[in-house]
């Protein structure tokens, strides 16, 4: 005890900075800790099938051949009532064509269609109101076109989450394995599911998930919900998550008969992904910002410190082992999230987004700024 004491004291003023790291450290292990139990607990009971029905809506711009890939994954499902509805959003490819032929085969399939020739700015909210008007049941699931359920049970299982007082599912949804040079997008977009996670166990509703999520047909009517911004490509997603959250649970599916699979490929798809997500997050509330980012500000807090001791050569020893530590506890933590939900072939590409993944956010978020326009 004498040795802790005098050791404390030889320290001086130095002391409130390893006071401070401890502190910031402590705080980051709590936090992770907590992460690891809501994450990876297993899940309660879920709300019994029912059959009850379901309106599947997909919109489509010129995506014929994505159609001709992915529909039939979405037609095929073993569910006992339900139905899709795809809306061409001003197609002029040769989409018609090909839902005219799916047609014949699929009873379960109906069509509408914006036409080219309209003058909204952003046609997306308007296909998914019409695709709402036009469903026959109350629950409502989206899905994209260019994606497809990893199981022919992904309907029953989103369709297992809810209960009476359930409002919005939100699924998981990621880019295909065997694409070239794409671990770092599905990296960060399992990170994004991570958080989404978080969020909605503790009540911040501003994330959604526009390739796998369902609400209900009724709510989204009596909120109006795209009425103010219908013209604005922004929050189709999101903004349904925020404003039928006041009228009911929303539910984070974990089982994996609930994910979605994104086959595009197309480097412009991953990079709308990010610029979208970064346009929305700045329109978070400052509060709510504040919350989601408590704990990056303060590891990013402990490693400013940790390092200016290092350059100062204050405690160098402490610090860098301190450093090794936390960042120790973090890989052990993400991967065993990515053990959770079997994505386990990521783990090297963990590795390299613990080091320099800031840098990857920093230039989205900058890029963002630049292509405001087209989410507006």
């Amino acid at each position: 005890m004498d040795g802790v004491t005098v050791f404390w004291e030889s320290l001086g003023s130095n002391r409130y900075w390893l006071l401070v790291c401890g502190i910031l450290f402590l705080w980051h292990v709590i936090s992770v800790i907590y992460s690891m139990t809501v994450i990876c607990r297993k899940e309660k009971n879920k709300g019994k099938v029912n059959n009850q029905g379901v309106s599947l809506i997909i919109t489509a711009n010129n995506k014929a051949d994505y159609l001709k890939q992915n529909l039939e994954y979405f037609l095929n499902q073993k569910y006992e009532l339900f139905e899709v509805i795809v809306v061409d959003e001003c197609s002029e490819d040769d989409t018609q064509d090909v839902l005219a032929e799916m047609q014949t085969k699929y009873p379960k399939l109906r069509t509408t269609r914006i036409f080219p020739d309209t003058k909204f700015r952003s046609t997306k909210k308007l296909a998914i109101n019409i695709g709402i008007l036009a469903a026959h049941y109350d629950i409502v699931l989206f899905a994209e076109i260019n994606s497809r359920p990893l199981s022919d049970l992904w309907i029953k299982n989103m369709m297992s989450y809810f209960t009476e007082d359930t409002a919005v599912v939100l699924g998981y949804a990621n880019y295909s394995e065997g694409e070239r040079n794409i671990n770092f997008h599905r990296m960060y977009r399992f990170l994004r599911y991570l958080k989404m996670l978080l969020f909605v166990r503790n009540r911040i509703y501003v994330l959604g998930e526009g390739y796998n999520m369902a609400y209900r047909k009724g709510l989204y009517l009596s909120h109006k919900v795209f009425a103010r911004n219908s013209q604005s490509y922004a929050g189709y997603d999101s903004e349904i998550v925020r404003i039928l959250s006041k009228s009911g649970k929303v539910k984070v599916a974990k089982n994996k008969n609930t994910f979605i699979e994104i086959n595009d490929d197309r480097k412009k798809t991953r990079t709308e992904d990010f610029t979208y997500y970064s346009f929305n997050r700045r329109k978070w509330e400052f509060q709510i910002k504040l919350k989601a980012h408590a704990d990056s500000l303060l590891r990013f807090m402990f490693y400013v410190v940790s390092f200016y001791l290092i350059y100062v050569k204050i405690l160098q020893i402490y610090m860098i082992f301190g450093i090794l530590l936390m960042f120790l506890i973090d890989f052990i933590a993400v991967n065993s999230f990515l053990r959770r939900f079997n994505q386990k072939k990521l783990f090297l590409t963990s590795f390299i987004v613990g080091f320099i993944g800031f840098l990857y956010r920093w230039y989205y978020n900058v890029n963002s700024i630049f292509t405001n326009k087209k989410w507006r």
